[in-house]
């Protein structure tokens, strides 16, 4: 049986489990080139339909919101089919400071057009329409349809990522801005029961605080969360201190593991982080920010381990994606074994939508750990030929088949060239693993400044990130509780060695890493290109970043590779078994 997910807000997703094994999960922002796009994926469901054998192959379909939810804010949720929209910020300095004009009358307007979108959300005829509303889009009949509330999306994501060896119960976090008015849960799940044991109001968000700051800098928020991140290493002292002292006093971890929030509304929240920041050097916000989040979901996630009694920590939600965060939770003395789901924003509701698909419809059929994300599109060897044939691709390009394109691609990083690859199935998410991804010599630290100017056009202080062979993890990274995920989900100091070896794939303020282990088994491809750099160099690694240019979705299709080195001081294209080289130009 094939069972649908679907995630229309931010990245919007679509998931397919069959027989309890997710096999494909892709992103509209990949087909339409729209980065985060929102709305109603068409493009993706009419591949995904495409994969399963028909839309009425489809058996039960899964939506990340309720049906009301979805209906009630569809206008900003969903597009017509062709227009395709973007998020964007929320925050501007003529909104913070009309807020502030009259705080009061700001905060009383915002909690009645909140009390208005509840009780539109609570009528039973907003449910009924958008059930309807839902089948028509997605071309389903409404009784196949399922509304999975969105913080339960996040906690059945889990399911598929579970450790192979993993026994007893597991205890699930999510963690975001917000969705179906929570902003975060605590569930415990053993023998195929998920057992809430708290939930977090939408006003209580740290999710919310993050994106605000993020906002407030300049940046783009739902987006850009990472630069904060990437920077906050950077500084450190008292002023910082200062600052993250006073972002305990708006929200904090009770010591009943409790998020609790001093501010009313998301206005009264939104000018005090701007009244804060003001006058504030960047770095010291990032630093306080970056050291705030890690302090406040260490006390949430080290209460709930202590209460319960259960060391194996799942987690979801788009907070989660902070990868510094995660390397602290993992670092518990409680926390045995920490699994996050990939790219776990809202496109990975899209996975616990089809997974609560699955298991509603299928109650006996367990939900499969799967060992890698190359759920998306591939292209056959044929495909890519009959596309180089034109003579237009071809021209400016010196095309060649090497006798092993990986060992080929290892000998050019071996010599310090970069190298695009786009070879394979896309992995899911935000974080490319090998096949749609640029790679370098990790030790030589002169790429960095040619990837950032050249290629990707990315701010000087963010650092890559190493692709490792699983076999040499430990002379490289210290992983004591074997955190590392193949997933780049988690960062991690670095050794002695690997301080050396991988000096342009590590974060330049800290040492710490966010790396990627490769299994043979989960890339055969990916791992013998690793391989055979390391028979050149004595490395068992290579420098990763994504194949995009900046602002852009990763690239897709053979066309995407193209056009992307095209655009690019790009030189080297691997693209399936097919090397290509760009001429220079005069």
């Amino acid at each position: 049986m094939h069972h649908l997910g679907v995630a229309y807000g931010h990245n919007a997703t679509v998931a397919v489990v069959a027989d309890g094994e997710l096999i494909y999960c892709q992103s509209e922002e990949r087909l339409n080139r729209l980065k985060n796009s929102l709305g109603i994926p068409w493009l993706t469901l009419e591949q995904a339909y495409g994969v399963v054998g028909g839309v009425d192959r489809i058996d039960r379909c899964g939506l990340f919101l309720s049906f009301a939810d979805g209906y009630v804010q569809r206008a900003t949720y969903s597009a017509p089919r062709g227009s395709p929209t973007t998020t964007a910020n929320l925050l501007n300095a003529d909104k913070v400071n009309g807020w502030r004009g009259d705080l009061n009358a700001a905060v009383a307007e915002y909690l009645a057009i909140r009390a208005a979108i509840e009780q539109a959300v609570a009528d039973p005829a907003n449910r009924e329409a958008g059930q309807t509303y839902f089948a028509a889009q997605l071309g389903l009949p409404a009784a196949k349809l399922v509304e999975v509330p969105h913080h339960e999306t996040h906690a059945y994501s889990v399911l598929p990522f579970l450790p192979a060896d993993h026994a007893g119960p597991v205890l699930i976090l999510t963690l975001d801005g917000e969705g179906d008015g929570l902003a975060a849960t605590v569930a415990r799940y053993a023998d195929g029961q998920m057992t809430h044991l708290s939930s977090t109001p939408w006003l209580a968000s740290l999710g919310r605080i993050y994106a605000y700051v993020t906002n407030i800098l300049g940046f783009k928020m739902l987006e850009h969360e990472y630069k904060i991140m990437g920077m906050a290493p950077y500084a450190k002292g008292e002023l910082c201190e200062a600052i993250a002292a006073e972002l305990r006093k708006m929200l904090w971890v009770d010591d009943a593991g409790q998020w609790r929030a001093r501010y009313r509304s998301t206005r009264d929240l939104a000018v005090a982080l701007t009244e804060l920041c003001a006058f504030q050097r960047l770095d010291y916000v990032a630093a306080a920010l970056q050291t705030y989040t890690e302090d406040m979901m260490a006390r949430w996630v080290a209460h709930w381990v202590a209460a319960t009694g259960i060391g194996t920590v799942a987690c979801a939600g788009g907070v989660f994606m902070n990868v510094k965060a995660n390397q602290k939770l993992a670092a518990l003395p409680g926390v045995e074994h920490l699994v996050v789901v990939p790219s776990c924003g809202d496109e990975s509701c899209a996975i616990g939508a089809a997974v609560y698909a699955s298991l509603q419809a299928e109650p006996t059929t367990p939900i499969r750990r799967i060992d890698n994300i190359y759920l998306g599109v591939g292209f056959s060897d044929d495909a890519v030929a009959r596309y180089l044939a034109d003579a237009q691709v071809a021209d400016g390009f010196a095309i060649s088949e090497p006798p092993d394109i990986e060992c080929a691609v290892a000998a050019l990083l071996a010599r310090n060239e970069i190298v695009a690859r786009c070879s394979g199935r896309m992995e899911f998410g935000a974080r490319a693993l090998g096949n749609r991804s640029i790679l370098a010599h990790p030790s030589h630290t002169a790429v960095v400044e040619v990837i950032n100017q050249a290629i990707k056009n990315r701010d000087f202080w963010m650092p890559f990130a190493p692709s490792i062979l699983a076999e040499c993890l430990d002379e490289l990274i210290e992983d004591p509780k074997r955190t590392v995920s193949p997933y780049m989900m988690v960062s991690a100091n670095t050794t002695a060695r690997g301080r050396s070896v991988l000096a342009a794939a590590i974060h330049r303020a800290d040492g710490t890493a966010r790396p990627q282990r490769v299994e043979r088994a989960a890339n055969p491809g990916y791992h013998a290109l690793i391989s055979h750099f390391r028979d050149l160099t004595g490395i068992g690694a290579v420098l990763n970043t994504s194949f995009n240019l900046h602002g852009e979705p990763i690239v897709c299709s053979p066309h995407d590779a193209v056009t992307t080195v095209r655009q690019s001081g790009l030189k080297w294209l691997a693209l399936n078994r097919f090397l290509l080289e760009k001429r220079a130009t005069s």
